[in-house]
């Protein structure tokens, strides 16, 4: 169970990347969509693509309406609208591997809101990320993007405490069920904001098409990540998603040409080490 939550994690790890690479095309393509309409198109999608696969059983989208149902879906919404508006700021590596500090919020908070024993390994993992995060979170010389970096900080908060409420509201409901709570709420948020500020549509198909692209992998990507994280060790779990930032990173260097400096591809290395080997290990010393 716990090697299949694994697979299924880093499944959907692709298929993330390939979301925010299908973003990072659609504000190249038009420098002036806003962040609000990119997240709206996005949930918007999701939430249609669900409501399709669950035509047989609508009814099972409502699940029983805990409280961690409402996290998941606020948290989640706040998650993504941050991460989104990092991606206007810094480079798709640099956003997703900011929004992956979720794996060092989730090994902080699983023992104390979940009962989950976190590893020593995991421990000294948690403690070299923070200095992976330190090198990733410090401005570029002579740049002003402080916001675009705190910005994926927020989001890889937001997210530790969505995913902590995915493995409590997945105790009496279905891996649809919670992502589409997340959706509902994300674009219901994410509406209301262009509506506030007076975001427009994108310009042209080529635009929308890629925004399609983006809603129809996360869908995907969310369904697998709900699952492995109902199904597997929370930490573990968090930990092989950090593939996720490493294909966006490659990703973005090769189709968007967006190279990252020297402080931040160190900051990522150590952020892979800290965040996914360790815990493996402490993982398979454990017989998880």
């Amino acid at each position: 169970m716990a090697a299949r939550a694994i697979v299924w994690m880093l499944l959907g790890s692709v298929l993330f990347a390939g979301m925010a690479t299908f973003v990072g095309f659609a504000h190249r393509r038009d420098p002036s969509l806003s962040t609000f309409t990119s997240s709206a198109f996005r949930s918007v999608v999701n939430l249609l693509a669900l409501v399709i696969v669950s035509w047989r059983a609508p009814l099972q989208l409502v699940g029983d309406a805990r409280p961690a149902l409402w996290a998941r879906g606020l948290l989640g919404a706040v998650a993504l609208l941050t991460y989104f508006a990092c991606i206007r700021y810094v480079s798709l590596g640099e956003a997703a591997f900011l929004n992956q500090t979720s794996a060092i919020w989730v090994a902080l908070l699983a023992p104390w809101l979940l009962g989950q024993r976190t590893s020593i390994a995991a421990w000294i993992a948690i403690a070299g990320s923070l200095a992976g995060v330190g090198l990733l979170a410090h401005p570029r010389p002579g740049s002003d993007d402080t916001l675009g970096r705190a910005l994926g900080l927020a989001s890889g908060l937001a997210a530790a405490g969505a995913y902590v409420s995915v493995n409590k509201a997945s105790a009496t409901n279905s891996s649809v069920t919670i992502v589409f709570w997340f959706t509902l709420m994300s674009s219901i948020a994410s509406i209301a904001l262009m509506l506030a500020t007076g975001a427009r549509l994108p310009v042209d198909l080529v635009t929308a098409g890629y925004l399609v692209g983006a809603g129809l992998s996360a869908t995907a990507a969310q369904l697998l990540m709900t699952a492995a994280y109902r199904d597997g060790h929370v930490a573990s779990v968090a930990a092989a998603g950090a593939a996720s930032p490493l294909i966006t990173t490659l990703l973005g260097w090769v189709l968007l040409d967006q190279v990252p400096d020297t402080r931040a591809r160190f900051g990522m290395a150590v952020l892979v080490v800290c965040s996914a080997v360790l815990p493996f290990w402490g993982a398979r010393r454990r017989g998880v």
